[in-house]
């Protein structure tokens, strides 16, 4: 049966992944899955136990690693994460709740607050901008949204290595394709990153 939730890692930090899928059984009520795509051949030996983790090994791009995690995903709903951060308690389920509560068509989207930094100060990821995409246009790089819609529409573009881009370039597809976005106003995932760096998540060289 498939799951409610799949959560995509692109994952190089392989330390961090016992914390992570902790995170999630603690932020959401019901069945899911985590997809790890990662260059590492092998799960630390504490996740090895779980029948839900999807393990695929693969060196490319952290944007590659995303779509790849896609395209394995069975679950209704896809969300994704990064191994320098966690997911909050709870907050899963709340905003599959927010989704249920709000949104009508398949093609629906909510995006979320994150804490961003090295401080984990908190941004609205949501609600930046970026020079080279019109203004009118939310940036995505946390939500929620219907798995099967997002393979249908092509999922994240590989050209764009960085997934940062390619998060906005898969915004900006989505809503000129239709697809409406709530936003939900709470954050659902802290990025703890490298003490020391500041900035966005610490250059990862493999």
């Amino acid at each position: 049966m498939a799951p409610k939730l799949s959560v995509i890692l692109p994952g190089i930090r392989k330390a961090n992944w016992p914390a992570f899928y902790k995170s999630v059984q603690g932020s959401f009520n019901d069945t899911f899955e985590i997809v790890i795509v990662t260059p590492h051949k092998e799960l630390p030996e504490e996740l090895q136990q779980y029948d839900n983790i999807k393990h695929i090994v693969d060196k490319g791009s952290p944007a590659r690693c995303q779509q790849i995690g896609l395209v394995h995903s069975e679950g209704e709903f896809v969300t994704w994460g990064a191994d320098d951060g966690v997911f909050l308690k709870n907050k899963l389920t709340e905003i599959m709740d927010f989704w249920n509560k709000n949104a009508t068509e398949e093609t629906d989207i909510v995006t979320c607050k994150y804490f961003e930094g090295a401080k984990n100060q908190e941004g609205i990821a949501a609600g930046l901008r970026a020079t080279y995409i019109p203004d009118d246009f939310w940036i995505l790089n946390v939500g929620i949204m219907k798995t099967d819609y997002v393979k249908k529409i092509g999922g994240w573009d590989t050209m764009f290595e960085v997934t940062t881009i390619s998060h906005m370039d898969f915004a900006v597809r989505t809503q000129r394709s239709g697809s409406r976005y709530f936003m939900f106003e709470k954050p659902i995932f802290v990025c703890t990153h490298t003490p020391g760096i500041t900035g966005d998540h610490a250059p990862v060289h493999y």
